[in-house]
């Protein structure tokens, strides 16, 4: 039995082994890993690099150099478009990304300022097999057009191809036997330029790499810890087959909340019932009692009660009209009385002699009365003088107030006045006896009225009806209020019934959301549950090949004698399902290759050893791909000292000792390192 079998024996032994696993779920668990858990098949055979060719391309004007498989080293000073050159056959491999100038590529004016068209052309031996990879990078109005893509050409020279004939990047995938791993990360969002990265190592972002967060995922591709295909296609399965959304997360504490809702309607309701049917009887109760005392007082009465109380309203009513008629005749005698006391006085008499000859002469009296503002006719003016009242709206005059307009002269005698005054006085007396009279009748009229009204009160309180009528009284209040009561509690029921059809058609709706996402949830779990099972042999794979990759990384850091990696006492992974890694020195000291505080020189030597450990041991397990190439750009460049700077030396010089099955492309600016032990090793060019 391999090895993969028994790891996928053991995986279903456990899974068979959990209590909440049913037959479906085994089942369901069991057609994940026969589906997903499968060995990535790599092409057999090797491709290198023959010839580069690459024309107005960032600083490079024009620049061809023959290989044919040589390790190589670019050598000149900054500047002098030795990253340019290694970015073309970058370029030249995998095009652009979607977007370009984001920066994680910084890939900006590639172009030679002053070009419209960069043009990069490789050639590739495969098995004895030329081919060439042509891609053309043009400007147009500012934008990078479609000559990007590439166009891919087994045996050059042997075929006439249209100058504008294109291919897709798969072709070019498929030359250099990365398609593989792209079809398996293509189940997730993957980036080909960072598939690249683990052979392109770019002084722009030494990390670009390790950074990535499928890294992990390609290297288990690679090293055939092929469980982790198994989890990212549980995981895809979750996520689309049992999508669990935030709303039908929130149902189930949605639904006990309605569920409270709709239980204290259903109380409410019942408690209204319930005084509702108390209301019914008690009004029942009360009608039933008014209907006998409604009989007995037909039965019981021996005199037209009706017509009494009929009789008696009527009395009341003229009793009322009486004294109110009685009080205006007093008012009236009253005025009159007051009228003729004025006309006797005997001082006011005197008053109109003394005046006598004034009056006879100038009088002012307004044209307008001071008081009322209504014009005074002659008749008014003379009441004026003489009662000193305004005729209109009778309101007593000051004598200030006469004297305010024009001169009046008076056209008659005193005499004559005095002749009409006395005519005034007897009428009015006249008046007051005609009142008097009219008052002592009405006085009368009221005196048997209320002798009437008083005798049919006493016939009525005489009686047994009044009572029981007041008794029927109260009785018809009670029932009204027990019918407006009945009336409100109906509709109250009315309202919690509404109320409670809408929460049970909520608490309905939110029951069906639930069970989705309990039977979602619950699939969910199962395959969190699988994925637990399936993480943890994951991780025992990867641990051994952790393992191995430390043995080789500890076996590297022997090239490094003086700087940062002097002493290495031990090469560590202390995190499950990532190869973040740990370099532990003898006198305590750790180097995280993840840590943020990191010097941009340990960067440099974190990647050289981590890139060339996991390209060795892909030699070592038989799992090449096609592809073995590995580009190195100014790794001494980034602040390091005079240490470091000497043991990266004797690592890089040894470099294509180390990696015997891959072809080595390094560019090194002049500086102060001597290049002869490079040069045994590698072909140099000079830039």
């Amino acid at each position: 039995m391999s090895s993969e079998e028994t790891i996928l024996n053991d995986i279903v032994n456990e899974l068979e082994e959990i209590p909440k696993f049913d037959e479906d779920d085994v089942e369901e668990c069991v057609e994940l890993l026969e589906e997903h858990y499968k060995d990535v098949s790599l092409d057999d055979y090797r491709i290198y690099l023959d010839e580069i060719f690459v024309q107005n391309f960032e600083l490079v004007e024009k620049k061809e150099e023959t290989l044919n498989g040589q390790d190589l080293l670019l050598y000149g000073r900054n500047r002098s478009g030795k990253t340019s050159f290694l970015e073309a056959l970058q370029f030249n491999l995998v095009g652009l990304p979607e977007n370009p100038y984001r920066s994680d590529y910084e890939l900006t004016n590639l172009i030679t300022d002053g070009k419209s068209t960069a043009t990069t052309n490789t050639y590739w031996d495969r098995n004895g097999d030329r081919y060439e990879i042509n891609r053309i990078l043009k400007r147009e109005r500012n934008k990078l057009t479609r000559y990007k893509q590439p166009r891919v050409t087994a045996n050059p020279g042997e075929q006439t191809l249209r100058a504008d004939s294109r291919d897709t990047q798969a072709k070019v995938s498929d030359l250099i036997g990365i398609t593989p791993i792209e079809s398996r990360l293509k189940e997730r969002d993957y980036d080909l330029y960072r598939i690249m990265g683990l052979f392109f190592l770019m002084s722009k972002d030494w990390r670009f790499f390790l950074d990535w967060d499928k890294s992990s995922k390609m290297l288990d591709i690679l090293f055939r810890v092929n469980l982790t295909n198994v989890i990212n296609a549980s995981q895809k399965r979750m996520e689309e087959k049992y999508p669990v959304s935030e709303e039908a997360q929130q149902a189930s504490f949605k639904l006990e909340n309605k569920k409270n809702e709709r239980d204290d309607l259903k109380a409410r309701l019942e408690e209204l019932e319930q005084e509702r049917d108390k209301i019914s009887n008690e009004l029942a109760n009360k009608q039933n009692q008014l209907e006998t005392l409604e009989q007995s007082i037909t039965e019981d009465r021996e005199i037209d009660y009706d017509e009494l109380q009929s009789h008696k309203n009527s009395l009341s009513s003229k009793e009322a009209s009486l004294e109110r008629e009685v009080t205006k005749i007093s008012n009236d005698l009253a005025r009159v009385n007051k009228l003729i006391n004025r006309y006797e006085d005997e001082d006011l008499r005197d008053d109109f002699e003394v005046v006598g000859d004034e009056v006879q002469n100038l009088m002012s009296v307004p044209e307008l009365c001071p008081i009322c503002s209504n014009e005074v006719s002659q008749d008014d003016k003379e009441k004026l003088l003489t009662e000193h009242k305004c005729p209109l709206c009778y309101e007593d005059m000051p004598d200030d107030r006469v004297r305010v307009e024009k001169e009046y002269q008076v056209e008659e005698s005193i005499t004559a006045i005095q002749e009409r005054q006395q005519e005034k006085l007897d009428d009015l007396r006249s008046q007051r006896e005609e009142l008097e009279t009219e008052l002592e009748t009405k006085e009368s009229k009221l005196e048997n009225t209320k002798e009437q009204l008083e005798e049919i009160k006493d016939q009525l309180e005489e009686s047994d009806v009044l009572e029981l009528d007041s008794q029927r009284e109260q009785l018809q209040e009670e029932v009204h209020g027990l019918e407006d009561r009945l009336a409100q509690v109906q509709g109250d029921i009315r309202s919690v019934k509404n109320e409670l059809q809408l929460v049970t058609n909520e608490v309905e709706g939110l029951e069906q959301v639930y069970e989705e996402y309990a039977e979602n949830n619950s699939k969910r779990e199962v395959l969190k549950t699988f994925n637990k099972v399936v993480r943890n042999k994951r991780d025992d794979e990867q641990r051994k090949l952790k393992n191995n990759l430390a043995r080789v990384m500890e076996n590297l850091t022997e090239y490094f004698s003086e700087g940062l990696y002097d002493e290495v006492a031990e090469i560590r992974f202390p995190n499950k399902g990532s190869y973040r890694f740990e370099v532990h020195k003898a006198d305590g000291t750790t180097l995280d290759s993840e840590s943020t505080q990191e010097s941009a020189a340990e960067v440099v030597l974190h990647a050289l050893l981590f890139h060339t450990a996991v390209l060795k041991e892909l030699s070592r397990t038989d799992r090449n791909l096609p592809f073995r190439l590995f580009v190195i750009d100014s790794a001494f460049s980034n602040e390091q000292d005079v240490y470091n700077k000497s043991d990266l030396a004797d690592f890089l010089s040894e470099l294509p000792n180390i990696l015997e099955e891959y072809q080595v492309i390094m560019s090194m600016a002049e500086i102060d390192v001597d290049t002869a032990q490079f040069e045994r090793n590698y072909r140099k060019i000079d830039f």
